[in-house]
């Protein structure tokens, strides 16, 4: 299994709309809004934010069943390894996306869940059921640092793609539950490449 998550991110690094007043979220979307895989889900902006609510009270009433131990009430959002799928899409677009790398060791077993795919669709895909993707073993299902380093093999890791619908991203989602941890690690880098930038 890889060892880093990847947080991709515009301009400033781990934030969320789950932070903001009902108004400043629909605000935010409906600035955001265009046609573009990334930014197509907030047309909707009002029913968008009440699935993306009963989407991660699932999602950290889950983790807690599984013995996580969440310091928020919402996840900053990475994915396990990296995601060409974003990456050269965002090339390809030109949407500027920056990304913080971070070492899963630095995060203790109840800082930290996994979705496969994004937690949204996780949950959709395992609530709905529907024939042509539904898979009891990962939809629906969150899992702990432990279970992905034993059910996220390469071939799993390989075939993301045609495990979902169309229109959704391929990529094993992470949820950071301790956002100080994921906040020092990057002041802490970007302390070094400063040192590093003036030997």
């Amino acid at each position: 299994m890889v060892e880093y998550i990847t947080h991709y991110y515009n301009s400033v690094p781990f934030r969320s709309l789950s932070a903001l007043t009902k108004s400043e979220a629909l605000s935010i979307m409906k600035e955001l809004c265009d046609d573009t895989p990334f930014f197509e889900r907030f047309k909707q902006p009002d029913q968008y934010r009440e699935n993306r609510i009963e989407a991660e009270n699932w999602l950290r009433d889950k983790f807690m069943e599984k013995g996580g131990t969440p310091k928020e009430l919402y996840p900053y959002y990475s994915v396990l390894g990296s995601s060409d799928w974003i990456e050269n899409f965002s090339l390809s677009a030109g949407i500027e996306t920056n990304k913080i790398q971070i070492p899963i060791s630095i995060f203790d077993e109840g800082d930290i869940s996994f979705t496969l795919p994004d937690s949204m669709v996780s949950f959709w895909i395992g609530r709905d059921k529907p024939e042509a993707y539904y898979n009891p073993n990962y939809h629906g299902q969150v899992f702990t640092l432990q279970d992905v380093r034993t059910i996220m093999t390469v071939e799993l890791m390989n075939n993301l793609e045609s495990m979902h619908p169309a229109g959704t991203i391929p990529y094993v989602e992470a949820q950071i539950w301790n956002h100080e941890v994921a906040k020092k690690y990057d002041v802490k880098e970007r302390n070094i490449k400063d040192v590093k930038g003036l030997i």
